[in-house]
């Protein structure tokens, strides 16, 4: 009995072992049926096998889903749905903290900069600037190159960390989410794989 029990046990840890050295092959068995994971040097993507079809975007702030089904007409074009995460080795925390502090003091400069270029005196409508004069658009156009010249300087930091990566999402990553798709179940899919993406891969 005392034997039979260190076997479970071994076999117990062995799993779990398993598991931790690999977990991306965890997330690829936890996917969606019909989903699947791609790994290259810098990037990791997760792949409806099936195409679907493109029937349109989502408007911002639109209900995703109604009671009635799409139709996608002959004519619809077709693609697979993907998100694709940058990878890089794995961050420590301690390079983590670094560019996070670093990242901090650009972000700092911005502030100053609707200062200097006196947008805050520029009229806006829902939210936006809005330029009346020569001089307005002038100080408003200088603004925006002198912010994205601050931004540029950012450094991304990851998301998350996935084994022995460092995994990073962006606009590109989710830029399939506002698609209008059939079957419409794709999408929710997709949605769900984000979601489980974020649960597997680990906070640094």
């Amino acid at each position: 009995m005392l034997v039979v029990m260190r076997l479970v046990a071994l076999a117990l840890v062995f799993a779990a072992g398993t598991s931790a050295a690999d977990p991306v092959g965890e997330l690829a068995r936890a996917l969606p049926a019909g989903w699947k994971v791609i790994t290259t040097k810098s990037e990791l993507t997760i792949e409806r096998l099936a195409p679907v079809q493109i029937t349109g975007k989502f408007l911002p702030n639109a209900a995703h889903y109604g009671n009635a089904p799409t139709l996608a007409p002959p004519s619809a074009p077709t693609e697979k749905l993907r998100l694709r995460y940058r990878t890089e080795p794995a961050w420590s925390a301690a390079r983590r903290a670094q560019i996070t502090a670093a990242n901090k003091q650009i972000y700092a400069e911005l502030q100053p900069l609707r200062v200097k270029f006196k947008i805050d005196d520029i009229a806006t409508g829902k939210g936006m600037p809005l330029p009346t004069t020569p001089d307005e658009q002038q100080r408003l156009q200088d603004y925006q190159t002198a912010y994205d010249a601050v931004l540029a300087r950012i450094t991304a930091v990851p998301q998350c960390t996935l084994g022995k990566v460092s995994v990073f999402a962006d606009r590109s990553t989710y830029h399939q989410l506002d698609l209008m798709v059939v079957p419409e179940i794709a999408m929710r899919e997709a949605y769900a794989v984000v979601e489980l993406m974020k649960r597997r891969c680990r906070a640094l």
